[in-house]
Parts: structure tokens; C-alpha cells; sequence
């Protein structure tokens, strides 16, 4: 039976794991940065990029992982080789799934590029082959989740990473035109490396149940087929969304030539603490969610959702405070100029305002997925997909503002996805758990602001270090005062300062 300590200890391997990989993709940007700075050619390949991954998510992330986790651990409950069976017969049919797609892709590309003489659409061709091995990566990835190991799968990334790193320094110096097109084909092997790093764990445990039957699928099993009608209403759901986050990347080239760059560095930096805590809890979470039913399920979200709050309120405020001095430490030299660091903190700024919705529609969207109710999401999903590209039309076309206006459009779409889905768990009291924490956070952020407009600002190392390591050790001393001022017993409890008391029930 799932229980606090249990999930806690998910979680936490989770967010070990996510951490290292994490900063190995800091580490990665920062290299991209330094190298090749946000010039136009830069910000194609981050385009194709987007585009590449699009099938990611359809196929990979999200729709797949939402179905399958639940139907696993039905079929686990009948016995592990059930689920063992499920799994073979999945891979297959998702391996001619995927040819297939990547083979239509990959010619709807070239007869892009030809057409309109774009390099965009070839890098994209040269990245989509190994988008199915990242597809295979989070289906191997569920399984090994639902065997509560969840290190393995969070930490493979950084083989990603260190590809791109080491890509990228060989490349520099290099025609931007070639640097970007030997890049698109060296991350596509660095695909490969990241799924062979869960596949014989997986490949393990599968020759242990089923020998040499391991071998002999039935493409499109019955049991798969279950999984066809969740998987459609994912893919509705997160086929707009994906397609909406591939546009936003082409609102930000209409608004600046370099927009794309600026809103990749940005969101980025916003993604460490949704990856590291959010995407982290909600994946330790949707197992034991599927689990679980009744007062039992609503004390596992609940306590979710208020832990997450007392990590996303403070990470999101001190994003708008903390935004300048971090980029500039993270980016600010090579050819990364101030005027770059100064757009890419007004993006971050936009994306700031979406933490917590983002980090509630991923807890929300994985209750409902737990109890295998598909449509809702996907129909909150349509609606704020909808609301983005309104939004994005009119900041761009009509009010002729920046990059920071499509991050902005992102955030405020996020706050409609997570009222949409809350009005069916109305017993959440969202609001609720987010006011006094903001309050500790904004007095916070203010005390920051006045410190650093104390400081000079310089374009060296040592300064950049120093300034950020005085606004940021200011910020969480700062949160933390308050924090025992106010008795806000999430923030303490979180941090270990205070122990949470009992719960019979189980609940974080």
C-alpha cells in the first residue's frame, strides 16, 4: 500500500535524478551560449528543435506515459507477467507506429525545405529519426516507474546533455550554417545513448518473465488496443498543445529574429524548477494515484498539491526578482551580449507568472488520468491551446510587442488550463494553500529588489557570482523569516524545519 513515506521516497529519488540531469542541461545551454550566442541561425535550430520534438510528445511524453501507467498497474495486479505481456506487445506496435510516422515526417520536411528554401525544416529531418528512441526512452521509463525505480529514468538524460556539451564545444568556431546541421544530426545519436541507458533494465526484467516469447509480439494486441482510447484523447490534448508550443516558437521569430533563442534560454531556467519539483512529484504520484481510490486519493492530490505550492510560489517570485542577475551569471559572456541577457529576463519574467498553474495542471491532469476520465483534460487542453494563439495574435500583430509577449500568452493560457481542470475537484481549495506563502515570497522579493539597486553591476565573473549569491542568499533567508513570522507550516515542513504531524490516512 502507497504511503507518505513511500511516494516522499519516490519523489525524492525522482528529484535526485532529475537534478543531475538538470544541471548537466544548464551546463548545456550555457555551452550554447558561450559558443553561438542568439544569432538568427541559432535561433532556426532551436525551431527545429521544437518541431522534432513535437512527435516526442505526442507519442513519447504525456499521452503514452497517462495511458499506460494506469493499465499496467491493472494488469500488474493480475500478475507481473500480464504486464510483461502488455509491454512486448506495446513496444512492437509502437515500433511500426513510429517508422511510419518518422518516415512521413521526415518527407514532409524535405518537401518543405525544397519549397521554400529553409534550412529549418532539414535540421528537423536530421533530428526526427532519433525522436522515436526518445519515445522508446519514456515508455521504458513508465515501466521502470511503476517498479518504483525512479532514479534511473530521471538521471538518463544527462548522456543527452554531455553529447550536446561536448558537440557544441568541438563545433565552435565553425560556420553557424554547419555548426547547426552537424549539431541536429550529433543529438540525434545522443537520443539513442539516452533510451539504451533505461533499455537494459527494462530488456532485464522482460527476458526474466518471458524467455524467448519475448520475441514473438501480437502487433496490436487486445490489451493494447485498450489503451487506444486514452491515448486519443492525450493525443488531441497534447497534439494542440505541442503544435501550440511549435508555434510559439514562430510568433517569437515574427516578433524579434533572435525571439527564439530568447525564449529557449529562459525557459530553460523556468523548467529546472518545474522538472525538479513539479514534473518530479507529479510523476511519483500518478503510480500510486492509479492505486488508490476514494478519501485515500483525494489526501494523496491534496497534500500534492499543497507541497508543490510551497516550492513553486517562492521558486516563481524570485524568477521576477532573481532574473537579471541569473541569466547574466549563467549566460553574460562570450557572445551572449547585455541586450540578450536583459530580452531573455523579460521572457523569463512572462514564464514566471505560469510556475504554479503549470506545476497544478500536471498534478490535476495526472488525478484525472488516474482514474482513466481522458476527456476533460483533453477538452481544458483545446480551450487553453485556443487562448494562447488568440493571445499570441494579438501581443505580436496587434499590440507589435516582443519576444516576452508569447512567454507571457504561455503563462496566462497555463492559469485557464488549471481553473478548467479545477472546477471538477473543487474540494482542492487551490487558492487556499498559495496566499500566505506569496505573501512570505513578495516581502521577500521586495527586499531583494532594494538590495540590489545598492549594487554595481559588472560584466566579470567574479561580480556576476557575487552579485547573484547575495540577491539569492537575501531572497531565501528572506522567505524563510517570514515564513517562521507568519507560521507558514508548508514551507517549513517542507524544508525539514518542522515535522508534518500524523496522518492515518497516508497522504503526503
Amino acid at each position: 500500500m502507497d504511503s507518505e513515506s513511500s511516494v516522499l521516497r519516490a519523489a525524492k529519488n525522482f528529484f535526485m535524478g532529475t537534478l543531475f540531469s538538470r544541471v548537466m542541461g544548464m551546463l548545456r545551454d550555457v555551452s550554447m551560449a558561450f559558443c553561438f550566442g542568439s544569432a538568427p541561425e541559432i535561433a532556426g535550430f532551436m525551431v527545429a528543435y521544437r518541431l522534432a520534438n513535437l512527435f516526442r510528445r505526442l507519442f513519447g511524453e504525456g499521452s503514452l506515459q497517462s495511458g499506460f501507467v494506469p493499465h499496467f498497474e491493472k494488469l500488474r495486479a493480475q500478475g507481473d507477467r500480464q504486464a510483461a505481456l502488455f509491454y512486448r506487445d506495446l513496444f512492437y506496435s509502437l515500433l511500426l507506429v513510429l517508422t511510419g510516422t518518422v518516415l512521413v515526417g521526415s518527407l514532409i520536411c524535405w518537401g518543405l525545405g525544397w519549397l521554400f528554401d529553409s534550412d529549418i525544416p532539414y535540421m528537423t529531418l536530421a533530428m526526427m529519426p532519433g525522436v522515436a528512441f526518445l519515445c522508446f526512452y519514456a515508455l521504458d521509463s513508465s515501466v521502470l516507474q511503476c517498479r518504483n525505480r525512479f532514479f534511473l529514468p530521471a538521471v538518463a538524460p544527462v548522456l543527452f546533455n554531455l553529447v550536446w556539451i561536448l558537440a557544441a564545444l568541438f563545433l565552435r568556431g565553425t560556420a553557424l550554417r554547419t555548426a547547426m546541421f552537424s549539431l541536429s544530426f550529433c543529438i540525434m545519436g545522443a537520443f539513442f545513448l539516452q533510451w539504451m541507458a533505461v533499455s537494459w533494465n527494462v530488456s532485464g526484467w522482460l527476458r526474466s518473465l518471458l524467455g524467448r516469447e519475448r520475441r514473438r509480439p501480437q502487433v496490436f494486441s487486445e490489451a493494447v488496443r485498450t489503451l487506444f482510447k486514452p491515448m486519443a484523447f492525450g493525443l488531441v490534448g497534447l497534439g494542440a498543445a505541442q503544435i501550440n508550443s511549435a508555434l510559439d516558437a514562430i510568433f517569437a521569430r515574427l516578433a524579434d529574429p533572435s525571439g527564439p533563442a530568447y525564449l529557449w534560454y529562459a525557459i530553460r531556467i523556468q523548467q529546472l524548477p518545474l522538472a525538479l519539483f513539479g514534473i518530479a512529484l507529479s510523476g511519483a504520484l500518478l503510480p500510486a494515484l492509479s492505486r488508490a481510490s476514494g478519501e485515500r486519493f483525494s489526501e494523496l492530490l491534496r497534500s500534492g498539491l499543497k507541497k508543490s505550492a510551497a516550492l513553486m510560489v517562492p521558486c516563481a517570485v524570485g524568477m521576477w526578482v532573481l532574473s537579471h542577475q541569473g541569466i547574466d551569471l549563467l549566460y553574460g559572456r562570450g557572445g551572449f551580449l547585455d541586450s540578450d541577457v536583459v530580452q531573455t529576463g523579460l521572457c523569463l519574467g512572462g514564464y514566471a507568472i505560469g510556475l504554479i498553474p503549470m506545476v497544478y495542471v500536471l498534478l490535476l491532469a495526472n488525478g484525472f488520468y488516474a482514474q482513466k476520465e481522458y476527456e476533460w483534460p483533453m477538452r481544458c487542453s483545446l480551450i487553453a491551446v485556443g487562448a494562447n494563439l488568440l493571445l499570441n495574435t494579438l501581443f505580436v500583430f496587434g499590440f507589435g510587442w516582443g519576444a516576452e509577449s508569447v512567454a507571457i500568452a504561455t503563462s496566462l493560457s497555463a492559469i485557464l488550463n488549471c481553473a478548467l481542470l479545477s472546477r471538477r475537484m473543487s474540494d482542492l481549495h487551490l487558492i487556499r494553500g498559495v496566499l500566505r506563502i506569496g505573501v512570505c515570497s513578495l516581502v521577500a522579493g521586495v527586499a531583494v529588489l532594494a538590495f540590489d539597486g545598492l549594487l554595481v553591476h559588472q560584466r566579470v565573473f567574479i561580480s556576476q557570482l557575487l552579485r547573484f549569491a547575495g540577491c539569492g542568499g537575501l531572497y531565501g533567508i528572506a522567505v524563510l523569516g517570514m515564513a517562521f513570522l507568519l507560521r507558514e507550516k508548508e514551507i517549513l515542513e517542507i524544508l525539514g524545519i518542522k515535522k508534518a504531524p500524523p496522518d492515518s490516512s497516508g497522504a503526503l
